[in-house]
C-alpha cells in the first residue's frame, strides 16, 4: 500500500497536497476500493520522509470531504468512490469580455455539483501573471491558463505541479505540446473557413483585406493561414492594422478581427454609395447575438467557447489528458 503514496519533493505543490492527490488517483485507477485500508500515519511518513502532521493533513481533508473514514484504534479506509466533489480549479483568463462569459458558463455549467472554481485575469502583463501563478501554487487541483506569448511566464509556470496544468484557448503552439490543452487553431480555422466558401470569394470578391487590429497572441497565426489561402487560391491580399484610415473599395472582402474595426468599417460604408454584402464584404470574427441584426446581418468566423470551457472541465474530472482543437465555423450572412 505504501508505493500509492508518491511525491514529487522538487514540485511546488504542497506534501499534503500530493499525498491527497496520490490517494485519489489510486481510488480513480481502481488500486483501492470501498473498504481498502490506507497505510497508517507512520508508514507514510517513513516511507516518504514528510512529518506526520503533514500526513495528518491530507488525512483529514480526505476524510472530511466523505473520501476516507477513520475507525477509531483501526485506520483509516477508503469510504467512497466518488472524488470528484473535490475538484478546486484555478482558471486564469487574460480579460473579460463576451467571449470569455461564454467559456465560463461553459465551466460553471459543468463543474456543478463536482467542484469550485476560482476566477483571476492577467490582463495580459507577465508581472501580474507571474504573481497570480505564484500565489496560486499548490492551492489547487487543477491550473485552467490562458497564457501570454511571452518567454517570462515559463519560469512561473515550472513553479505549478506540471499534471495539473492545462492550456485554454490561446498558446496551442507553444505550450499545447507541452500541457492537455483545448484550444482555437487559428492558422487551420481561417484557412479553412476561407477555404468553405472559395467559390463565392471568387465570383464577389477581387482582394481579400486582413484587420488585425492591435498586438494579440492569434495574429501570427490568423496571418499565417490567411496568406496561404491567399496564395493557394491566387487572390490579392492585404494586411492592415486598422480601418481608421482605410477607404473600403468596391470588390474588397475584409476579415476583422476586433469589433472595434467592424464598427468603423460600417459606418464607412453605409457614408458611401457601396453596398454591402454586394459591391463590398465583410466577415467578422467572434460571434455575438448583435452580429445577426447589425448592417441586416455580419458574417462571423467563430468558435464555439462555451464548448471550449466544458471539453476542459470533463477533461479534468475525468482524468484524461489531450490535445483538443475546439471546433470553428463560417455563420455566412447578408455581409457576405
Amino acid at each position: 500500500m505504501e508505493s500509492l503514496i508518491s511525491l514529487d519533493h522538487t514540485s511546488g505543490s504542497p506534501k499534503y497536497q500530493q499525498v491527497i492527490q496520490s490517494i485519489i488517483n489510486a481510488i480513480d485507477s481502481k488500486r483501492l476500493k470501498i473498504g481498502d485500508k490506507l497505510p497508517s500515519v507512520n508508514e507514510v511518513s517513513d516511507s516518504t520522509g514528510i512529518a506526520k502532521k503533514t500526513v495528518v493533513q491530507a488525512f483529514e481533508h480526505l476524510k472530511q470531504t466523505g473520501v476516507i473514514t477513520a475507525v477509531k484504534y483501526k485506520g483509516y479506509f477508503v469510504a467512497s468512490a466518488n472524488t470528484q466533489s473535490k475538484h478546486n480549479v484555478f482558471l486564469l483568463f487574460n480579460n473579460l469580455n463576451a467571449y470569455k462569459e461564454d467559456i465560463y458558463e461553459g465551466i460553471k455549467e459543468t463543474i456543478d455539483g463536482k467542484g469550485v472554481v476560482d476566477i483571476f485575469f492577467h490582463h495580459n502583463n507577465v508581472e501580474v501573471f507571474n504573481t497570480l501563478i505564484a500565489q496560486s501554487a499548490g492551492k489547487y487541483t487543477a491550473y485552467v491558463i490562458m497564457p501570454i506569448q511571452h518567454k517570462g511566464i515559463e519560469p512561473a509556470l515550472r513553479k505549478l505541479p506540471q499534471e495539473k496544468i492545462y492550456i485554454l484557448d490561446l498558446g496551442y503552439t507553444d505550450w499545447g505540446a507541452r500541457y492537455p490543452s483545448v484550444c482555437q487553431y487559428f492558422e487551420e480555422d481561417i484557412y479553412k473557413m476561407l477555404q468553405q466558401c472559395i467559390r463565392k470569394i471568387r465570383r464577389k470578391y477581387q482582394k481579400l483585406v486582413l484587420v488585425q487590429g492591435p498586438d494579440f497572441y492569434n495574429l501570427k497565426q490568423i496571418e499565417k493561414g490567411f496568406r496561404q489561402f491567399c496564395k493557394d487560391a491566387e487572390l490579392e491580399c492585404s494586411i492592415i492594422t486598422h480601418t481608421r484610415n482605410r477607404k473600403p473599395e468596391r470588390g474588397e472582402l475584409y476579415v476583422l478581427v476586433h469589433d472595434q474595426d467592424l464598427v468603423v468599417l460600417v459606418k464607412k460604408i453605409a457614408q458611401s454609395s457601396l453596398k454591402l454584402g454586394r459591391d463590398i464584404g465583410i466577415i467578422s470574427y467572434n460571434e455575438t447575438p448583435i452580429k445577426e441584426i447589425v448592417a441586416n446581418g455580419i458574417a462571423t468566423i467563430s468558435t464555439d467557447f462555451a464548448k471550449m470551457g466544458t471539453d476542459l472541465i470533463h477533461m479534468i474530472v475525468k482524468r484524461k489528458k489531450a490535445h483538443l482543437k475546439n471546433p470553428c465555423r463560417l455563420v455566412e450572412r447578408a455581409s457576405f
